[in-house]
Protein backbone atom coordinates (compact mmCIF):
# COMPACT_ATOMS: atom_id res chain seq x y z
CA UNK A 1 0.00 0.00 0.00
CA UNK A 2 0.92 3.79 -0.87
CA UNK A 3 2.10 5.44 2.24
CA UNK A 4 2.91 8.46 0.22
CA UNK A 5 -0.79 10.92 -0.31
CA UNK A 6 -0.68 12.01 -3.59
CA UNK A 7 -2.50 15.26 -4.44
CA UNK A 8 -6.14 14.11 -5.58
CA UNK A 9 -8.59 16.25 -7.35
CA UNK A 10 -11.78 18.17 -5.63
CA UNK A 11 -13.98 15.64 -7.67
CA UNK A 12 -11.79 12.78 -6.61
CA UNK A 13 -11.66 13.95 -3.06
CA UNK A 14 -15.69 14.11 -3.58
CA UNK A 15 -15.93 10.48 -4.36
CA UNK A 16 -13.44 9.38 -1.82
CA UNK A 17 -15.97 11.20 0.82
CA UNK A 18 -19.14 9.52 -0.36
CA UNK A 19 -17.30 6.25 -0.54
CA UNK A 20 -16.65 6.75 3.11
CA UNK A 21 -20.03 8.29 4.12
CA UNK A 22 -21.56 5.09 2.43
CA UNK A 23 -19.38 2.96 3.75
CA UNK A 24 -19.44 4.26 7.62
CA UNK A 25 -23.89 4.16 7.07
CA UNK A 26 -23.43 0.81 6.26
CA UNK A 27 -21.53 -0.51 9.47
CA UNK A 28 -24.46 1.40 11.05
CA UNK A 29 -26.65 -0.94 9.51
CA UNK A 30 -25.14 -3.93 9.40
CA UNK A 31 -21.77 -4.18 11.33
CA UNK A 32 -18.03 -4.18 9.62
CA UNK A 33 -18.22 -7.87 8.68
CA UNK A 34 -20.78 -7.96 6.96
CA UNK A 35 -20.73 -4.94 4.47
CA UNK A 36 -19.47 -5.77 0.99
CA UNK A 37 -17.49 -3.29 -1.94
CA UNK A 38 -20.09 -3.76 -4.31
CA UNK A 39 -23.06 -2.56 -1.34
CA UNK A 40 -20.98 0.35 -0.40
CA UNK A 41 -20.66 1.43 -4.17
CA UNK A 42 -24.17 0.74 -4.74
CA UNK A 43 -25.06 3.17 -1.51
CA UNK A 44 -22.53 5.50 -3.29
CA UNK A 45 -23.89 5.29 -6.54
CA UNK A 46 -21.13 4.80 -8.03
CA UNK A 47 -18.98 1.09 -9.89
CA UNK A 48 -16.50 -1.41 -8.63
CA UNK A 49 -13.93 0.18 -11.05
CA UNK A 50 -14.07 3.66 -9.57
CA UNK A 51 -13.64 2.02 -5.85
CA UNK A 52 -10.74 0.23 -7.14
CA UNK A 53 -8.81 3.68 -8.39
CA UNK A 54 -8.46 4.70 -4.74
CA UNK A 55 -8.72 1.32 -2.40
CA UNK A 56 -7.36 -2.23 -2.66
CA UNK A 57 -10.33 -3.21 -0.94
CA UNK A 58 -12.28 -2.44 2.02
CA UNK A 59 -9.57 -3.17 4.73
CA UNK A 60 -7.61 0.00 2.79
CA UNK A 61 -10.79 1.99 3.29
CA UNK A 62 -11.53 1.41 6.46
CA UNK A 63 -7.58 1.67 7.44
CA UNK A 64 -7.46 5.45 5.55
CA UNK A 65 -11.31 6.50 7.32
CA UNK A 66 -9.28 5.93 10.85
CA UNK A 67 -5.99 7.25 9.98
CA UNK A 68 -8.41 10.73 8.51
CA UNK A 69 -10.51 10.74 12.17
CA UNK A 70 -7.53 10.11 14.36
CA UNK A 71 -5.60 13.04 12.86
CA UNK A 72 -9.01 15.59 12.50
CA UNK A 73 -9.79 14.72 16.03
CA UNK A 74 -5.84 15.78 17.25
CA UNK A 75 -6.09 18.70 14.65
CA UNK A 76 -9.48 19.76 15.85
CA UNK A 77 -8.94 19.97 19.91
CA UNK A 78 -5.73 22.44 18.57
CA UNK A 79 -6.57 24.62 15.39
CA UNK A 80 -7.92 27.61 16.98
CA UNK A 81 -4.47 28.28 19.39
CA UNK A 82 -2.10 30.22 18.73
CA UNK A 83 1.35 28.45 19.16
CA UNK A 84 2.70 29.11 21.78
CA UNK A 85 -0.23 31.23 23.81
CA UNK A 86 -0.84 31.06 27.59
CA UNK A 87 -4.94 30.37 27.96
CA UNK A 88 -6.21 31.00 31.28
CA UNK A 89 -9.15 27.88 31.75
CA UNK A 90 -11.53 30.71 33.11
CA UNK A 91 -11.62 32.19 29.77
CA UNK A 92 -12.80 29.36 27.91
CA UNK A 93 -16.12 29.51 26.57
CA UNK A 94 -18.59 27.13 24.48
CA UNK A 95 -16.16 27.74 21.70
CA UNK A 96 -13.04 26.69 22.92
CA UNK A 97 -13.63 22.79 22.97
CA UNK A 98 -13.78 22.38 19.26
CA UNK A 99 -13.38 18.92 19.74
CA UNK A 100 -17.30 18.33 20.83
CA UNK A 101 -18.82 20.08 17.62
CA UNK A 102 -16.72 18.28 15.50
CA UNK A 103 -17.97 14.41 17.58
CA UNK A 104 -21.45 16.27 16.73
CA UNK A 105 -21.11 17.24 13.35
CA UNK A 106 -19.33 13.40 13.12
CA UNK A 107 -22.04 11.54 14.89
CA UNK A 108 -22.41 8.62 12.25
CA UNK A 109 -19.10 7.67 12.56
CA UNK A 110 -18.40 7.98 16.37
CA UNK A 111 -21.90 6.22 16.48
CA UNK A 112 -19.29 3.17 15.54
CA UNK A 113 -17.44 3.08 18.22
CA UNK A 114 -20.75 1.85 20.08
CA UNK A 115 -20.78 -1.37 18.05
CA UNK A 116 -19.29 -4.72 18.29
CA UNK A 117 -18.90 -5.42 15.04
CA UNK A 118 -16.97 -2.11 13.89
CA UNK A 119 -13.91 -1.28 12.01
CA UNK A 120 -10.91 -3.30 13.39
CA UNK A 121 -9.03 -1.56 16.28
CA UNK A 122 -11.28 1.35 16.19
CA UNK A 123 -12.47 0.90 19.98
CA UNK A 124 -9.76 3.04 22.06
CA UNK A 125 -8.64 5.35 19.34
CA UNK A 126 -10.62 8.54 20.43
CA UNK A 127 -8.67 8.13 23.91
CA UNK A 128 -5.30 7.65 22.63
CA UNK A 129 -5.74 10.63 20.13
CA UNK A 130 -6.72 12.92 22.88
CA UNK A 131 -3.88 11.72 24.84
CA UNK A 132 -1.52 11.95 21.94
CA UNK A 133 -2.64 15.66 21.11
CA UNK A 134 -2.15 16.51 25.33
CA UNK A 135 1.12 15.18 25.06
CA UNK A 136 2.18 16.22 22.31
CA UNK A 137 0.66 20.06 21.85
CA UNK A 138 0.00 20.91 25.68
CA UNK A 139 1.96 22.19 28.58
CA UNK A 140 -0.88 22.33 31.42
CA UNK A 141 -0.51 25.01 34.63
CA UNK A 142 -2.01 22.82 37.84
CA UNK A 143 -4.20 24.39 40.26
CA UNK A 144 -2.55 23.58 43.35
CA UNK A 145 0.95 21.19 43.45
CA UNK A 146 0.36 18.65 41.40
CA UNK A 147 2.40 17.35 37.98
CA UNK A 148 -0.74 17.23 35.57
CA UNK A 149 1.39 17.32 32.51
CA UNK A 150 2.82 13.91 33.62
CA UNK A 151 1.80 10.85 31.47
CA UNK A 152 -0.52 8.80 33.63
CA UNK A 153 -2.33 11.81 34.20
CA UNK A 154 -3.21 13.11 30.57
CA UNK A 155 -4.02 9.21 30.26
CA UNK A 156 -6.51 9.79 32.87
CA UNK A 157 -7.81 13.23 30.78
CA UNK A 158 -8.00 11.63 27.88
CA UNK A 159 -9.80 8.20 28.82
CA UNK A 160 -12.03 10.78 31.23
CA UNK A 161 -12.40 12.70 27.97
CA UNK A 162 -13.44 10.11 25.42
CA UNK A 163 -15.63 8.28 28.21
CA UNK A 164 -18.01 11.18 28.98
CA UNK A 165 -18.40 11.94 24.84
CA UNK A 166 -18.95 8.05 24.46
CA UNK A 167 -21.87 8.14 27.09
CA UNK A 168 -23.57 11.40 24.63
CA UNK A 169 -23.16 9.14 21.52
CA UNK A 170 -24.77 6.52 23.70
CA UNK A 171 -27.82 8.65 25.23
CA UNK A 172 -28.00 9.66 21.22
CA UNK A 173 -26.73 13.05 21.69
CA UNK A 174 -29.76 14.06 23.92
CA UNK A 175 -27.71 16.63 24.87
CA UNK A 176 -26.46 19.66 23.19
CA UNK A 177 -22.69 20.42 22.20
CA UNK A 178 -23.02 23.41 24.66
CA UNK A 179 -24.19 21.65 27.10
CA UNK A 180 -21.20 18.48 26.81
CA UNK A 181 -18.96 21.54 26.27
CA UNK A 182 -19.70 23.47 29.56
CA UNK A 183 -19.16 20.19 31.00
CA UNK A 184 -15.72 19.60 30.05
CA UNK A 185 -14.56 22.99 31.03
CA UNK A 186 -15.99 22.88 34.70
CA UNK A 187 -14.33 19.71 34.75
CA UNK A 188 -10.85 21.19 33.43
CA UNK A 189 -11.18 24.14 35.59
CA UNK A 190 -11.34 22.20 38.32
CA UNK A 191 -7.71 21.21 38.03
CA UNK A 192 -6.68 23.36 35.36
CA UNK A 193 -6.10 27.26 35.45
CA UNK A 194 -4.57 27.33 32.46
CA UNK A 195 -2.59 25.71 29.53
CA UNK A 196 -0.35 26.93 26.44
CA UNK A 197 -0.74 24.64 22.93
CA UNK A 198 2.76 24.30 21.39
Amino acid sequence: MKNKKEKLSPQAERTKQHLKEAFVELINEKGFSHVSVTEIVQRARYNRATFYLYYLDKPHLAEELREEMFGQVKRTSTERYEPGADILTRAMDVDSFELVSFVYDNRAFFNLYLLEDTIPGLHGELAQAIFEMLEERFELTAIGDHDINSTPFKLYMAHGTAGLLMDWAKTGYEKSPKEITETLITIFRSFTAGFRVN
